[in-house]
């Protein structure tokens, strides 16, 4: 497969991604039981909506007409079905534990793309990157202040999720050098830190 291609179709997943986080964090900022996880949240939001616009700025930078691969679904749905339901803890595990982190490993593999653009690709992709790495920080930050329990079941079904949405990110390029479950472990590396962090039981 063409190098622009692979690159123009991870730029349009990414920017799937963040579209969907972008939704997804407005509705939790109006399920967050604190002013601040409601601010900070809704900070979030806005920022989610400007990576999306940068991402579909890349896409037509690059000549790629911007199109929405179905990567997402099933873990969109799941959690559209957790905000819908009011289960702001779970949101927060899918979005800012699993989407996030996928994110970010993501946004690591767009650097290894070359590209004419590439001064400007790269400060865009440290700024989002940075700005990725605090949202988890933040769910860390609501999920410890909440105190949720046991979330073994909804972690491990969110896990699931994100290894198949792993496998559909890698089913894109189309090269079979890609290994979407190495892939998936140095998200999984991040999210077991991450899970410490917020006091999530194993």
């Amino acid at each position: 497969m063409d190098a622009g291609l692979k690159f123009s179709r991870l730029v349009g997943a990414l920017r799937a991604g963040e579209e969907l986080a972008a939704r997804v964090a407005l509705g939790q900022s109006r399920l967050a039981p604190e002013p601040w996880m409601r601010r900070a949240l809704q900070a979030q939001a806005r920022q989610e909506q400007r990576h999306a616009f940068f991402a579909a700025t890349v896409e037509t930078m690059v000549g790629a007409a911007p199109r929405n691969p179905p990567v997402l679904g099933p873990l969109g749905d799941r959690l559209e079905t957790d905000l819908k339901a009011g289960n702001f803890a779970a949101s927060v595990l899918g979005l800012q534990g699993v989407l996030e982190h996928l994110g970010e490993a993501l946004l690591e593999r767009l650097g290894r793309h070359p590209h004419p653009a590439g001064t400007l690709l790269h400060e865009l992709r440290e700024r989002v990157l940075a700005q990725e790495r605090g949202h988890t920080r933040l769910g860390g930050r609501c999920l410890a202040a909440i105190g949720t329990g046991n979330q073994k079941q909804t972690i491990a079904d969110y896990e699931g999720l994100g290894l198949e949405t792993a496998r559909a990110v890698a089913g894109l390029l189309d090269d079979a050098r890609i290994d979407p479950e190495a892939f998936w472990r140095s998200v999984g590396a991040q999210l077991a830190s991450w899970r410490r962090a917020a006091g999530l039981l194993e």
